[in-house]
């Protein structure tokens, strides 16, 4: 009996209320992909060990590698609240003393706020958090070089409204107390600070800015650069040479090898670009107006050992090598994902460079010449998700900068999901995807502005199908993330939402506008931002807000055609019961504070009459988690936020398909659920990262729960069935078994490539059917459950252990027989570590054995299904491995016969040593028996190579087809079996022959090794 693969879940399910511990143990996997990155903020290795990298991600966490990125570990989901990166400092003075700032500081429309600063002192294994908790941006950390006590924090403070915690913050007794050194307003925080290797001087950048969620204004007089000559106690503003005026965002470097030569890379109208100061800031030239787009960027690096050779992080690389005078600009192309934001420069080897961007990571070892990306980050920022039906089934969707792809849940390879494994649909932005079901070749998908695309998914063609109205004169706006949602009764029906609903019925040929304006239409360019109406002199406009007054999220009833809920930027539900020919606008009846971003309308599976609503207030300052539900058809709505935490805004919600009282709230800080409609929420915890949920979608054949992520790609918890009503319950001292979606038996490639450690290669999910079990507690003192699987015949076929101990647990059964008698592991051979054969497709009875108890389920085994295989194939091949099953059950019975008879012969030999007259007497009787034996050992001797691995080598290459066997395996198995009779007569007769002679003169016992079953 074997024991199999087991991952254990302990969930009481008494009352089927979970536990958040419990809860926590489910297995989440995260799949990718990693072909592409994510934005990421900074990236910092040990000097003197570059081998040991730090990359701080906008929404995955901080990863680290000990090997220069050919492996990485996540090292901050643990104790981390936000995956939100905004700058990692290493001690110089102790490198096992790390810093992270969270909270990114690149002003995007999409960026996640952080919780303060957090310190590692053992090199990132683990954390502790040191405070500034509210400051929610942080732009740089700085470490004393000599002195890793004090500390410098940079922080720019809350990105969408005014807050007390922001500016330049100091510490000298390791974050237990803070000091505020430079202060500005409410408005204006710390963006960037740099120490001189004297530990007394310091620059400072205050940044004045406020993004809303009608616009964005990167500059105000709050904004400037400062030094400090007594580290950090007293401050003056720099103006000797510098831009007057407003200004923006500003970025600071020191030349290392000449720290009286500082840079600065400032944010202004007209007179912006590089300044340089040569003594220590007291005074500044401009040397060059390079600057692009300032608010996502404005960073500067000078190489380590050369003061005039400086670099430009922007949305490309730009390098001077006569102190910032004159710029050119990378010329990497293709081979290199624009928009950049982190660069470190080896202090010893300036041409060793570590890049950041919008793409991922990236390593040069020749000044920027050439890049290697190394594709094993999964970073991906998704906005939407959709899965197809394949089986294995894709999930697709649209990503932040890395355009629209598709991955598989699953591989048919033992490597499990690779790169190669990713499907590219799209480029640009990509956002929404949706599946044409009846045709999956076929996606929809969109990217900025609107562009709206029906694609063939295998030659790649891309039709652009967004909609225009008739009168050119009427324009349309476009959400960054427009909307795009599929009848869920006509699949040909697919709506597209600017400011108004839009419905097309042929693919995208013609469309139809079914509503008007369902937005509020407010004169958004008026709305004022720091009590600034913006004008052509505001510094970063608008950047990342093209319009507003726009849908956000649309949801058509999947029980009532016709009937659609629409939300908006600017706060709008609307409503329409006749398929948009009248529209109704029930905002008022949600009684929020104040309008909020819509961030879905979803309505439910289960019940005409509800619908779910989610606003997500952030970009109005407001983290609140707001989610309604109605249950009369929109008339009334319940806030069922219930115990949301308090600065957690509510993406999106999710209804289980099986269960109207579980539901998924996809928030900014991870995953909650709830098994009672709303009225209290857990986080899933476990191994999934308390990264921003995005979309989530229930995949409706296999229940698995799928998960878009803005910061780690999609992460997949597979058949969530156990949350489907009417589940069984487990009271003190019982057992249950549940329902066990149909298995399919998959045949993988056995063949591994060598790639190297550095591919990434995210898990398959177990093979088979997976068994999901609860035990209760009591006075029960099982160690393990027992399990039996019978076939249609009442044949058993396969006995296995699972865990005993009370909860919920879960095993795999791989769809296969025991292993023949004396098969193990270490037989592996040309296809791998052998396996029971299949069973045959059918219905097979599933029986546990726990507390005294046995419950049964069935589970239907499905055939492979890619290959077109003749009638009674699975038979004949079960026939034929089930008559090798045996014969290897046989053969390893001669086996352990021979190695026995081998055994007692050398150790009689080595008993006679000292007994001289019995030793020369049986001496040609041992001799003769020795000759015997050794000749048979070329029969039943193991290993690999010998006639075991013949027997093998069959049994493998039966395994690996669908279809019966051939003439020639069927053959073979008669010479084997034919040979194997011979080989077992000869033994037997061995064993009854001088064997039995050589044991009765020797000690006078004869027959305690009995002759072997010939097959």
């Amino acid at each position: 009996m074997r024991k199999l693969l087991s991952f254990t879940s302990l969930i009481l399910l008494g009352s089927f209320e979970v536990s958040a511990q419990e809860l926590s143990k489910l297995p989440w996997r995260e799949i990718g992909p990693s072909s592409f990155g994510g934005r990421i903020d900074d990236i910092e290795a040990v000097p003197g060990r570059p081998s040991t990298i730090f990359v701080g991600t906008a929404g995955g966490g901080v990863y680290r590698s000990h090997n220069r990125g050919t492996t990485w570990t996540a090292v901050f989901d643990r104790d981390g609240t936000s995956t939100s990166i905004g700058d990692i400092a290493i001690a110089p003075s102790d490198p096992n003393i790390v810093w992270v700032g969270t909270g990114e500081a690149n002003n995007r429309q999409s960026s996640t706020w952080g919780d303060g600063v957090y310190r590692s002192l053992d090199g990132g294994n683990s954390w502790v958090h040191m405070g500034l908790k509210d400051s929610q941006s942080i732009g740089r950390v700085v470490i004393h070089p000599r002195d890793p006590s004090t500390v410098f924090v940079a922080a720019v403070g809350h990105l969408w409204g005014p807050n007390a915690e922001r500016g330049l913050y100091r510490t000298k007794d390791a974050g237990k107390t803070w000091q505020k050194v430079l202060a500005g307003n409410d408005v204006t925080g710390a963006i960037d600070v740099a120490m001189d290797p004297d530990g007394r001087t310091l620059y400072a950048a205050m940044y004045q800015r406020q993004r809303k969620p009608f616009g964005f204004v990167g500059g105000g007089p709050g904004s400037g650069l400062f030094r400090s000559l007594d580290g950090g106690d007293t401050w003056d503003r720099l103006t000797s040479g510098l831009p007057t005026g407003t200004l923006g965002r500003i970025g600071i470097a020191i030349a290392p090898s000449q720290p009286s030569t500082v840079y600065a890379i400032v944010e202004a109208r007209g007179t912006g670009g590089v300044y340089r100061s040569d003594d220590r800031g007291t005074t500044w030239r401009r040397t060059n107006s390079i600057n692009p787009r300032p608010m996502y960027y404005s960073n500067v690096r000078v190489d380590p050992q050369h003061p005039d050779k400086v670099w430009v992080v922007a949305s490309s690389l730009h390098l001077s090598t006569d102190g910032g005078k004159t710029f050119t600009t990378d010329n990497t192309g293709d081979r290199v994902h624009v928009d950049h934001h982190a660069l470190w420069l080896n202090p010893a080897d300036g041409d060793h460079m570590l890049l950041g961007n919008d793409g991922g990571f990236y390593i040069s070892y020749d000044g920027a010449k050439n890049w290697d990306f190394v594709d094993n980050l999964p970073i991906g920022q998704f906005y939407d998700i959709d899965v197809d039906d394949r089986d294995p089934y894709y999930v697709y969707g649209g990503t932040q900068d890395n355009g629209t792809w598709g991955v598989p849940v699953r591989t048919h390879n033992l490597t499990g999901i690779t790169n190669a494994d990713v499907i590219n649909i799209a480029y640009g932005d990509g956002f929404y995807t949706v599946i044409d079901p009846t045709d999956p070749k076929y996606i929809y998908a969109n990217s900025q502005n609107g562009r709206a695309y029906r694609v063939h998914i295998g030659s790649k063609e891309e039709r652009g199908i967004r909609p225009v109205l008739a009168d050119a004169k009427d324009t349309l706006r476009w959400n960054w993330s427009t909307p795009m949602h599929r009848s869920p009764h006509d699949p040909k029906t697919v709506y597209y939402g600017a400011q108004k609903l839009f419905r097309t019925r042929d693919a995208g040929q013609t469309w139809t506008a079914i509503s008007g304006d369902l937005s509020r239409n407010l004169a958004w360019e008026k709305l004022p931002i720091m009590g600034l109406v913006r004008d052509s002199t505001t510094l970063s406009r608008n950047d990342g807000v093209g319009e507003y007054g726009t849908l956000t999220t649309i949801s058509e009833s999947p029980k009532t055609a016709g009937t659609i809920l629409v939300g908006t930027d600017d706060g709008n539900v609307q409503l329409t019961t006749d398929a948009g020919r009248t529209w109704n606008n029930i905002t008022s009846r949600f009684r929020m504070p104040a309008p909020r971003w819509v961030s879905r309308v979803l309505w439910s599976t289960h019940d005409a009459r509800v619908a779910y609503v989610t606003f997500d207030g952030h970009a109005d300052d407001d983290m609140a988690p707001y989610v309604f539900r109605t249950g009369d058809a929109g008339a009334t709505w319940m806030p069922i936020a219930g115990d949301l935490p308090a600065g957690n805004s509510v993406k999106t919600v999710e209804e289980h398909p099986g269960n109207p009282a579980v539901l998924f709230a996809g928030t900014e800080f991870g995953l909650y659920i709830t098994f009672n409609g709303g009225r209290a929420w857990q986080h899933a915890g476990g191994n999934l990262p308390r990264v921003r949920i995005d979309d989530i979608a229930v995949h409706p054949r296999t229940r698995d729960l799928v998960l878009g992520t803005h910061g780690r790609s999609i992460i997949v918890l597979d058949d969530i069935s156990l949350f489907d009503a009417g589940a069984p319950t487990v009271a003190s001292g019982d057992a249950a078994l549940y329902p066990i979606r149909a298995s399919r038996q998959r045949f993988v490639a056995r063949m591994l490539p060598t790639p190297g450690a550095r591919a990434f290669q995210a898990p398959n999910p177990p093979e088979g059917a997976i068994l999901t079990y609860a035990l209760g507690s009591g006075a029960a003192t099982d160690t393990v459950a027992r399990f039996t699987v019978t076939s249609p015949s009442g044949e058993v076929v396969r006995t296995f252990t699972g865990p005993g101990k009370a909860g919920l647990h879960r095993v795999a059964w791989d769809l296969r027989y025991d292993r023949a008698p004396g098969v193990t592991n270490a037989d592996e051979g040309w296809f791998g570590i052998p396996y029971g054969s299949w069973v045959v497709p059918g219905r097979y009875t599933v029986t546990l054995d726990a507390r005294g108890r046995k419950v049964t389920r069935t589970v239907e085994v499905l055939g492979e299904d890619r290959v077109d295989v003749v009638a009674n194939a699975a038979t004949s091949r079960h026939d034929a491995e089930r008559r090798l099953a045996k014969l290897i059950g046989s053969f390893n019975d001669g086996v352990q016969l021979w190695q026995q008879m081998t055994a007692e012969r050398r150790r009689v030999e080595d008993a006679l040593k000292d007994q001289v007259a019995k030793r020369d007497s049986l001496a040609p009787l041992m001799k003769r028996l020795g000759l015997q034996l050794d000749s048979l050992g070329a029969r039943f001797r193991p290993g690999f190579g010998g006639p075991k691995f013949g027997f093998l080598d069959l049994d493998g290459s039966l395994q690996a087809s669908s279809t019966g066997p051939t003439e020639a395996q069927q053959r073979t198995i008669d010479q084997l079996g034919a040979q194997l009779r011979t080989d077992l007569a000869a033994l037997n007769a061995l064993l009854a022959g001088d064997f039995a002679t050589f044991q009765r003169q020797a000690s006078g016992v004869v027959g305690v090794l009995k002759p072997i079953d010939i097959p």
